[in-house]
């Protein structure tokens, strides 16, 4: 199996098997803390946008969407303690060890093969596999994390368009039968 096969099994697996724990930190206070700093980030750079948005009409959805990627980069690149604080929570570790357990059993037949090799040389390689196998698992783990809080914000705002879209046109509807009712009258 290619490397690249491997981490998508590996990604299937994660959000197969811990689709519910993903969906239940919605639900959580550092989740709401989360996706809250990132609206205050957006709505803080909500102006640069609306600039660029007025003096360029024809791209302005595609400079749009690359200020909002830029933004939340520069977001994401400030997160970098959330990342150490999740280390320490329990469920985080269990996370972890869990998808340290799944992927043994994909890599152990890679192990059985090496009986020919130095066995200095497997240890070695042994722990640094499994050192950044581990740095892997937790980068996946954030991007799932942020992806879920620009997700659940993308939903938000959708809502709210539809929302205010909706209360616009019924003011238009009020407007025109009121106007309607003055022309009649007149």
């Amino acid at each position: 199996i290619k490397e690249a096969e491997k981490i998508e099994i590996l990604w299937n697996f994660l959000i197969g098997n811990y689709g519910n724990i993903l969906e239940s930190w919605k639900s959580e206070e550092w989740f709401q803390n989360l996706k809250n700093e990132w609206k205050k980030e957006r709505q803080k750079n909500q102006n640069k946008i609306d600039k660029i948005e007025e003096n360029t009409l024809k791209e302005s959805e595609m400079i749009s969407i690359e200020c909002e990627k830029d933004i939340w980069k520069k977001w994401i690149s400030k997160q970098a303690t959330l990342i150490e604080m999740f280390k320490q929570e329990d469920w985080f570790k269990s996370l972890i060890a869990e998808q340290d357990k799944e992927e043994d059993n994909y890599e152990i037949n890679e192990y059985i093969n090496v009986l020919n090799r130095n066995m200095n040389e497997f240890e070695k390689e042994k722990k640094y596999h499994e050192f950044f196998r581990k740095k892997n698992i937790i980068s996946k783990l954030m991007v799932q994390m942020h992806m879920m809080v620009l997700e659940e914000c993308k939903k938000e705002e959708i809502i709210e368009n539809k929302e205010l879209y909706i209360d616009d046109y019924i003011q238009n509807i009020h407007k025109k039968n009121n106007y309607d009712e003055k022309s009649y009258i007149l």
